[in-house]
């Protein structure tokens, strides 16, 4: 926990595990209007279109699918119909490993061209013509249905009610700082600091997944991008990109590590933000009910900014690194994230000696890995 930035951090001591099966972990989206996008827990649900009487720009359609990522299923869906993936819209991504639906908008393509996508675990329906496409945060949150497999100790989920209606304070989970390798936030401070190539060494030397030889390899032979490339696995692509453009400019760490998409690059200023967060509300008994995201702009008065400035302190960083001179379009003035999480409408579905499944409701920004360290189960 403290590689996350968490201390003195309680559970109920439920233990188990979840994920052993994609069925084990659904995730179903609610629309702003509170409308569930149902699976029907079945991929082989029969399709139902709707029509409206005028053609319209866009389609909505309900995305399900199994150990899918949106962004490849989007990839796969737009080869198929023939369209840029860029036409696509969706408010938040889901999880993979997971059973998941999601309302989705794609531009100026025909419902009939959809209904011909044929992928393995991945099907689409509810279509509908719309003139407005879908965007980020266009959801009110996820209904989350868990099945919990190997607890030790099953009954004192009857205490997660109450604590839920009081509020459980809303850490930023694993996923955010890297579940094999928790390099996230390490990457990020660099990146903040402005050392790129600090930055470019953690991100393909550091070891903890399954590809250790290779990135001790790279490690030892550091700087022959000729040597380590023809050592290096194919499947670790944004790291070979990175590794190929410093075969050609082998001083240019900034922009070798721009050929990491820019959504990846701001996740790790995200990470090291979060770990901020965490630490932040950590030593908070009673936080107030936001607390600042820091970024160049974040207000330091207050027992939040005190709290802020000690950590920024010890971690030799200051404000205005926020601003990321030499990667400017990865600069964060800041924002507030709520401090405290309510899960809605907790329910125990089934309960055996060894086995939960529960469900609950989270509002858009909030993650169930929240509430399952709450239980004290592992993801």
């Amino acid at each position: 926990m403290e590689n996350y930035g968490i201390k003195n951090f309680t559970t109920l001591g439920i233990e188990g595990k979840i994920k052993e099966k994609p069925e084990d972990f659904i995730v179903e989206e609610i629309l702003d209007d509170k409308k569930v996008c149902e699976i029907g827990y079945s991929l082989k649900e029969k399709i139902k279109d709707f029509f409206s009487n005028k053609r319209r720009e866009h389609v909505h359609f309900t995305l399900v699918k199994k150990n899918w990522t949106v962004h490849r299923a989007i990839s796969k869906i737009s080869n198929q119909v023939r369209v840029s993936r860029k036409r696509f819209g969706f408010a938040g991504t889901k999880d993979k490993k997971a059973i998941t639906s999601q309302r989705m908008s794609v531009w100026n393509v025909k419902i009939e061209d959809l209904k011909k996508v044929k992928l393995k675990d991945l099907f689409l329906k509810n279509f509908e013509y719309s003139n407005k496409r879908i965007s980020l945060g266009d959801l009110y949150g996820n209904r989350f249905t868990i099945t919990i497999r190997n607890a030790k100790n099953v009954d004192k989920v009857k205490n997660a009610e109450k604590l839920f209606e009081a509020g459980i304070k809303n850490y930023f989970g694993p996923q955010r700082f890297g579940t094999l390798r928790c390099v996230n936030k390490e990457i990020g401070k660099k990146i903040i600091l402005g050392h790129f190539q600090d930055a470019v060494k953690i991100f393909i030397t550091e070891t903890g997944d399954s590809y250790t030889k290779e990135r001790e390899f790279a490690k030892d032979n550091w700087e022959d991008w000729d040597k380590i490339l023809k050592h290096w696995p194919k499947k670790l692509g944004p790291e070979a990109a990175i590794l190929n453009y410093l075969l050609k400019y082998p001083t240019d760490y900034a922009n070798a590590f721009r050929k990491l998409h820019k959504n990846l690059r701001r996740m790790f200023v995200h990470s090291f933000q979060s770990y901020v967060f965490n630490r932040v509300l950590s030593e908070m008994e009673k936080p107030p009910e936001k607390i600042p995201l820091v970024g160049y702009k974040t207000n330091l008065e207050g027992e939040c900014g005190d709290l802020i400035k000690k950590i920024l302190d010890e971690e030799n960083v200051k404000l205005e690194d926020f601003e990321i001179i030499r990667m400017p379009e990865l600069a964060s003035k800041g924002m507030d994230r709520e401090s405290m999480l309510y899960p809605e409408d907790f329910k125990i579905l089934k309960k055996k000696s060894n086995l939960l499944k529960i469900q609950f409701i989270l509002k858009k920004g909030a993650y169930a890995t929240n509430v399952l360290m709450k239980l004290g189960v592992e993801r």
